[in-house]
């Protein structure tokens, strides 16, 4: 069971403009793909793994578009997949790190990235899930979080503890 990564899950400013797809627009106005959800929480709030798992890939240094990142692989179903997690203040988990249980805190939220000086009411996690290690600049390799979760929270959701 995939679990979400936030102990209170809310979509930021609850618009679809932060949920998965073709939801935004470059300045000319043509539409651009959001490749997750923005989860609105506090800089500092804990990070969850949505599974079991390993650590595949860390960045602890705030550069590129999404700054902080920590890249989980995990299984569901059989299947192979990615939780991607990005814009964080901290990361505490290492690659090669096997995650035993979905109540250890990863990381903590933050404002690195593209996100760098955005308003704290803005403050967000950027979460993807993915079926490859590595996305790339399309659309093929990332998985709209629905598909794992069955709703969008835009008016929150609380995370579940392990049993």
């Amino acid at each position: 069971m995939v679990r979400y990564p936030l102990e209170w899950n809310m979509i930021l400013g609850s618009r679809r403009y932060n949920t998965f797809g073709w939801t935004r627009k470059y300045k000319d106005g043509s539409a651009k793909f959001h490749k997750g959800w923005d989860l609105v929480s506090p800089k500092g709030t804990p990070i969850f793994p949505v599974a079991t798992g390993k650590v595949v890939n860390v960045q602890t240094n705030d550069v590129g578009d999404y700054g902080k990142t920590i890249n989980l692989e995990f299984e569901e179903d059989g299947k192979t997949f990615y939780a991607f997690y990005a814009h964080l203040s901290a990361v505490n988990v290492s690659v090669g790190e096997v995650i035993t249980a979905t109540n250890m805190r990863i990381g903590s939220v933050g404002d690195t990235g593209n996100a760098k000086g955005i308003a704290a009411k803005s403050v967000h996690l950027h979460f993807e899930f993915r079926n490859r290690r590595y996305g790339g600049n399309g659309t093929s390799d990332r998985i709209d979080p629905l598909d794992f979760y069955g709703e969008v929270p835009y008016d929150g959701i609380y995370y579940i503890e392990d049993e």
